[in-house]
């Protein structure tokens, strides 16, 4: 309980910080060569929207800024309407507003991350590209630039979570790399939503169109168990497809390292026959590489060229602000401070949070009644022993701090249950002045209900300076605290179905692995089944055999009629030892399970490994904590298992004992221990490698192998609580992680 504690206030910090991101970054070549457009004069409008609709942070920006202008599109939201309806100022502010990604760090240094930021905008670009293309062919007219459109911000999320917390970021995709796991896992193991639901959230701050956000917060999901029936679906299951089409062909980097879904299956509920599919890869290839010269994603990002354009540009928005200046006087005397109330409904929307709507508060409840420090804290669930207080300190800083609740005291004071009214603060309340930091005189603090009918939604807290205000019993509770008391209570309902939508998918999405575990399950039983009653009929005759060639071998004169008997009874052996295999695979005994070391099970599996092989050693290399970590197994079960995997590593080099690599570790769910076994040979290519676990699957020539190892391998595994899974590229290798219950 603790943990899923923390994982709330850490998901809602994330997202409270990921939703004040008022645009992306892009590269820097990109805004530099926009610029320069821009600036030389009348810019040709085609320039203008491949460029713009090429890269994701512009395209949101230029969405957003459409948007706040009232731009009603004609057939959907598209790139080249908005650029011929919004002025060029507007579009240069908003490549200005744009934030550039690493414009002091070099080349290289975006070249050694794990997941680069040209290998994102590229697979965003090729997923935008990859959609369009499959929208031609399976949606309207009307739909066909949104799927591209919603395509290209499908990972919105990602690049959000690769601003605001990179060093994070980048050891969860060392993580799903390491792991050979979605990204998606790894980000709600860690922050307990993952970059699909920040894109969605962050799409609605940003009044993205409502099938752009449904597409970026469903491509995740499985597409065969959302109800077809759902908003905009096709244009989710199209941008799902393209994602998974664009990991394929390996154009840019996702951050997931996870097994692809099924294509076919993807397909199949589009209606897109193989043949299609063909022509919308081999037309993606083509397309991507006249983009990458557009979005200059193959050449070095010199950051000199995005300089110079920010010089030139500065330039002409001083003179455009010198104008600005003279006109402004005129409109000086008639510009006056709003009412709170309505300065207040301005800063809010639909999309807005409940936090949102107490900074909101806060900032003009100070503003308009010239209050010292000011703070607005939402009353959530009544048994979370913390709450979010939005404060603005005296020189108008605003900040969220997390506050804890003393054991037993109530979030909101028991004087508010009775009187709705501006009240000082009392000593049930001085919980909340003792953990507040910063200039306040705690005698001028004053509490007020922020109320909703009978309910009390969230609580304003002041320090008030004039005499007025401190007749607190007197003052009528104010208007504009029951407005964002309104305001807040319907953010809290839009959250908590939000939440529940949120928590639906995500049943939805474990349901799709849950079922595909167990059809595996289920033919694995049933060829076992069918080895059990193979091997049964097989052993009496050939018993019968084997003894009729050993009676007519030793009762033979003729050499070479000897010799073939013999031959036959050596086959009959072969043939008995392949029988034996399918028994031990179709019934295992029930495993023995004991306390032992992954070191001492490594060193009998490497001995059992050299014996089979007939090998004096193998060169292997043991790393990570094979001694301290124990396990609970079968020994005889696991040890063989692993030399099944040990054998594998051993028979991808051509005659050779190795090298092979182990390395033992403790998975963070801190009941697991995973033992990754790594060789250089020559690997699997992608088809094998979904079936190496398969019984009776080899990719060896005919007759040279029965491939039972890893099939037994993990049945072995499955037995005892654990399981394996295989990566491998051609000509470099294969990893084999197997995973084994902690003691």
């Amino acid at each position: 309980m603790p943990q899923l504690k923390n994982q709330q206030i850490v998901a809602r910090q994330v997202e409270r910080i990921v939703r004040q991101l008022t645009s992306l970054s892009t590269l820097p070549a990109v805004v530099a060569d926009l610029l320069g457009k821009i600036n030389e004069g009348p810019a040709d409008p085609a320039l203008l929207i491949e460029r713009i609709q090429a890269d994701p942070a512009l395209t949101a920006k230029v969405l957003m800024m459409a948007h706040q202008e009232g731009v009603q599109f004609t057939n959907g939201p598209a790139i080249a309407e908005a650029v011929a309806k919004l002025p060029l100022p507007l579009l240069r502010e908003a490549v200005i507003s744009v934030k550039v990604f690493q414009i002091q760090d070099s080349e290289e240094a975006d070249d050694k991350r794990l997941l680069p930021r040209k290998q994102m905008a590229l697979h965003s670009l090729a997923t935008g590209c990859c959609a369009g293309l499959i929208a031609e062919r399976v949606l309207e007219p009307d739909q066909r630039q949104t799927a591209y459109l919603a395509g290209l911000l499908h990972d919105i999320g990602k690049f959000a979570l690769d601003e605001v917390m990179p060093k994070s970021f980048a050891k969860m995709v060392d993580q799903a790399c390491s792991s050979q796991s979605g990204l998606t896992e790894i980000e709600q193991q860690h922050l307990g939503l993952d970059h699909a639901v920040l894109g969605k959230r962050l799409a609605q701050k940003w009044c993205l169109p409502e099938a752009i956000t449904s597409a970026i917060w469903l491509h995740h999901c499985d597409a065969q168990t959302l109800s077809a029936d759902l908003p905009d679906i096709q244009i989710a299951r199209v941008v799902a497809l393209a994602n998974q089409m664009v990991r394929q062909a390996g154009l840019g980097q996702s951050g997931s390292y996870d097994l692809l879904d099924d294509i076919d299956e993807l397909s199949g509920l589009l209606s897109i026959s193989p043949t299609q599919l063909t022509q919308i890869s081999d037309q993606l290839t083509e397309t991507i590489q006249d983009k990458n010269k557009v979005l200059g994603l193959q050449g070095a990002q010199d950051a000199s060229g995005y300089y110079t354009m920010i010089h030139q540009t500065a330039t002409d928005l001083a003179q455009d602000n010198r104008k600005l200046s003279a006109a402004s006087q005129d409109y000086l005397a008639l510009s006056g401070q709003a009412e709170l109330i309505d300065d207040f409904l301005n800063q809010v929307d639909e999309n807005t949070s409940a936090l949102e709507i107490a900074e909101a508060m806060a900032g003009c409840w100070q503003k308009h009644c010239r209050s010292g420090l000011t703070g607005v804290y939402v009353v959530g669930d009544s048994t979370e022993p913390y709450i979010e207080l939005a404060v603005m300190d005296r020189r108008g800083h605003l900040d969220v701090r997390t506050l804890h609740m003393p054991d037993g005291m109530p979030p909101v004071p028991e004087a508010f249950r009775t009187y709705a009214c501006v009240l000082p603060i009392a000593d049930g309340a001085k919980w909340l002045t003792e953990q507040l930091e910063g200039d306040f005189n705690p005698r001028l603090l004053k509490m007020a209900p922020l109320r909703m009918a009978d309910e009390v939604v969230g609580v304003l807290v002041f320090e008030a300076f004039t005499a007025e205000e401190s007749d607190g019993e007197k003052n009528a509770l104010p208007l504009s605290c029951k407005v964002a008391a309104s305001a807040i209570a319907m953010a809290q309902a839009a959250g908590k179905h939000e939440r529940l939508a949120e928590r639906f998918v995500q049943v939805m999405s474990t349901l799709r692995q849950t079922r595909a575990e167990l059809a595996r399950q289920q033919t694995l039983a049933g060829l076992a089944e069918m080895a059990a009653g193979a091997a049964h009929e097989l052993n009496n005759p050939l018993a019968v055999i084997s003894g009729r060639a050993q009676l007519l071998a030793d009762s033979e004169a003729d050499e070479n009629k000897k010799q073939m008997l013999s031959q036959i009874q050596e086959r009959t052996g072969e043939i008995s030892q392949i029988v034996s295999d399918l028994l031990a695979f179709a019934r295992p005994t029930d495993p023995e399970k004991r306390s032992v070391s992954a070191e001492e099970l490594l060193t009998k599996a490497i001995e059992m490994t050299c014996r089979q092989c007939g090998l004096g050693s193998m060169e292997i290399e043991i790393g990570g904590d094979a001694k301290q970590l124990g396990v609970s197994v079968d020994m005889h079960q696991i040890t063989q298992s692993l030399s099944f995997v040990l054998a594998n590593a051993l028979q991808s080099y051509k005659g050779g004992s190795g090298p092979v690599w182990v390395d033992c570790s403790q998975l963070p769910d801190e009941n697991t221990v995973s033992v990754a076994i790594t060789d250089a040979g020559c690997g699997m290519d992608a088809a094998t490698t979904a079936n190496a676990c398969q019984p009776f699957f080899s990719a060896c020539a005919a007759g040279r192998r029965r491939g039972m190892g890893l099939a037994h391998a993990q049945r072995l595994l499955l037995l005892n609580g654990g399981d394996l899974k295989l990566t491998s590229e051609p000509s470099k290798g294969t990893t084999i992680t197997v995973t084994l219950p902690k003691v």
